[in-house]
């Protein structure tokens, strides 16, 4: 009997799903297709003072010219979470009433319409004066008055409410002017707060956002997308785009969905298809797929695309997104960094769809994205949490599944690519005291990480005179002050900022904590351009040896661009210029490239490491030193450098060997010790 009991739900299942799909087949087109018809912050007409039970004020023809009007969010809300706060109201209503109206311009295009609320706490929603949606409301077919109370209550608006409307629900709409209505009801009479906007967008799709990668690691991935009906979720995989033959469930019905992809092989490609467990929405072809990480310590050629402040959806950001495409070309980027500010003003869901999954789809399918949390991700607030509407879209380790130490949260957070450790900051929210929790989880990561290299981003710069000066805000002094001790400490390479809308690069520093008027020649390890065309690439010893040197740079470019002094002593080149980084990544090399967005490079340099020390010597007192060295190499470049604190060194002479053997002699002027080596580059 419970055979057969169970027999009978997994065919009423079946035929749910097989329903179901037949249903998405013959409404929804098989392409995602999103746009975003009016943000967070859109104007509404808002009545404060009556009861308008018998009044038709839901219609599009009731006259609103007298109600007061303003930006969302609308509220009455001391929270600091609670953002982006525009117009306030006032307390002791039981019912808020809102219009708006949008223009739509072909509902022949239209498959659902998606509500983005931040709403405390319940409410109405009536497309053209016809009711569409009910939240935390009496559920129909109650009647709503002006004295009924929420069902429920939100203790701050801080998280997005989400819902879509599609089928019969949108044969209201109209090509041309529509008005949305809005009813907003407190829990209580003692309700402190009330808080009302709506982000509105429509897709002609089922799928409404993505498929989109995080958290890579050698062995698994997280593949996330968006759906206007809730639904389970099954990604289907395979080495072989004809033999999707793997399959990864979640059985849950959903609109965001977040399938964890494992048992897989390190640095293997996969094609991939997203769906249901009956029906594909997307992929199944040669344009989906995601190539795993390489196995920890393992170098591998790698390239990485590197953003900041992108996120104005215009015609600059993606002029910068087209120039690394032309310039990347079929060459595969294993992995993005975002530098924070991903989408202005208040990184609200509908200004993310907008800035960053409308504007790179194609990437976002099939390179993994790691991101920093800027000022603008949470509409300027500092409360450390993670209700911000960023966290809800995006997965980042917390436990340490790609590698590093585990962090425990979002905020802030380390991973592994082969050979580089990676290592996201949040400059933003997180306590920034040397004895916070931040900087004691970097320490034990630091302490933790074998890899070669060490690339360290966060949003705020330690070094900038760009739109921002890092000699008096108080993120980039705490960030520089106590932070870059830490990482100094630890052997970090390269730091990545954005926050100044301009593109500025050091030498090779180290111990540079103060302000500028602090910076002195011996902080400079390496005061040339980096340059193998110029003065020379930026050397350092294999592996993560304390204050080697690390190169700091601001991408902060890749949507506008604020110009600024743009005269940090620190920096080699400043630039105010549109633009993104290029990092390659291969064995003991790092080449990075600023390119422009019209594609030119209007910068480069490079870190070696792993050079090798072939002889070394010591002398004590003035005049000339003389010493032979052997087992050179021909062909190969040596440095021949010298030092009076084994601290410092200066390179004196470049010698490409023809023979195995180098006579090297130095004039020295000053007493006491000095010391010699010769290095043999790569």
């Amino acid at each position: 009997m419970l055979r057969q009991s169970c027999h009978n739900a997994t065919m009423f299942l079946r035929l749910f799903f097989l329903a179901f799909s037949l249903f998405l087949a013959a409404n929804f087109s098989p392409r995602a297709q999103a746009a975003v018809i009016f943000g967070i912050t859109n104007v509404w007409k808002y009545e404060q003072s009556n009861n308008l039970d018998g009044v038709n004020w839901k219609i599009p023809s009731y006259d609103d010219s007298e109600w007061p009007s303003g930006p969302a969010l609308l509220y009455v809300e001391d929270h600091t979470g609670v953002t982006p706060r525009n117009t306030p109201l006032t307390l002791g209503r039981t019912t808020y009433y809102f219009r708006t109206q949008f223009n739509f311009s072909d509902t022949n295009v239209l498959s659902a319409l998606t509500f983005s609320n931040l709403l405390d706490d319940g409410a109405v929603f009536y497309l053209n004066g016809v009711e569409v949606q009910r939240l935390r409301m009496p559920a129909a077919p109650a009647v709503i008055t002006y004295t009924n109370f929420s069902t429920s209550g939100v203790v701050d608006a801080t998280s997005y409410d989400v819902f879509a409307i599609y089928g019969d629900a949108l044969t209201n709409l109209v090509v041309g002017t529509n008005v949305l209505a809005v009813e907003v009801h407190q829990v209580s009479s003692t309700s402190s707060d009330i808080v009302f906007g709506t982000a509105l967008s429509f897709s002609n799709s089922l799928m409404t956002r993505g498929p989109y990668l995080q958290i890579g690691t050698p062995t698994s991935l997280v593949v996330r997308w968006r759906t206007a009906i809730p639904s389970n979720s099954r990604v289907r995989l395979g080495t072989n785009v004809t033999n999707l033959n793997l399959i990864a469930d979640d059985v849950s019905v959903t609109n965001e969905h977040e399938v964890l992809v494992s048992g897989l092989s390190p640095d293997t490609k996969y094609f991939y298809a997203v769906g249901t467990s009956i029906t594909n929405f997307a992929g199944g072809d040669t344009n989906h797929f995601f190539i795993t990480s390489p196995l920890p310590g393992t170098p591998k050629p790698t390239r990485i695309w590197v953003i900041g402040d992108a996120g104005r959806a215009n015609a600059n950001q993606m002029a910068v997104r087209d120039a690394y495409y032309n310039f990347t070309g079929s060459r595969h980027t294993d992995l993005w960094l975002m530098l924070g500010d991903n989408a202005y003003d208040y990184g609200s869901d509908s200004e993310y769809q907008a800035a960053v999954f409308d504007i790179y789809p194609t990437l976002l399918r099939k390179s993994v994205l790691w991101s920093t949390l800027g000022n603008h991700e949470t509409g300027q607030s500092t409360n450390f949490n993670g209700v911000y509407p960023y966290f809800a879209m995006f997965s980042f380790p917390t436990n340490a599944a790609a590698g590093g130490y585990p962090s425990s949260t979002e905020h802030y957070y380390s991973f592994d690519y082969g050979n580089i450790h990676f290592i996201c900051l949040d400059s933003m929210t997180a306590d920034r005291s040397t004895n916070g929790d931040m900087a004691i989880w970097l320490q034990n990561d630091l302490n933790s990480t074998m890899n070669n290299w060490i690339i360290a981003f966060w949003h705020h710069p330690p070094y900038t005179k760009g739109s921002h000066d890092s000699d008096t805000e108080i993120e980039l002094i705490e960030m520089r002050q106590n932070f870059l001790p830490i990482l100094e400490a630890g052997g970090v390479d390269l730091v990545l900022s954005g926050h100044s809308h301009s593109y500025e690069r050091s030498y090779l520093l180290d111990q540079h904590y103060g302000t500028t008027n602090t910076l002195v020649n011996s902080m400079k390890l390496n005061s040339g351009s980096g340059r193998e065309n110029g003065t020379g690439a930026y050397f350092k010893n294999s592996g993560t040896q304390p204050h080697q040197g690390a190169v700091y740079a601001v991408v902060g470019s890749s949507g506008g661009i604020s110009g600024g002094l743009l005269n940090h002593p620190a920096m080699y080149i400043s630039l105010n210029n549109l633009g993104s980084m290029v990092l390659d990544v291969a064995g003991n090399r790092l080449d990075a490239k600023f390119i422009r967005e019209t594609g030119a490079t209007n910068d480069f340099f490079t870190i070696i490491k792993n050079n090798i020390t072939l002889s070394s010597a010591i002398f004590s007192g003035s005049g000339n030193f003389q010493f032979t060295v052997t087992g050179l190499i021909p062909g190969k470049t040596n440095w021949v450098q010298s030092s009076t604190n084994l601290t410092n060194w200066t390179t004196f002479r470049t010698n490409v060997a023809s023979t195995n053997f180098l006579n090297v002699t130095n004039v020295g002027n000053t007493s006491g010790n000095r010391f010699y080596r010769v290095r043999q580059l790569p």
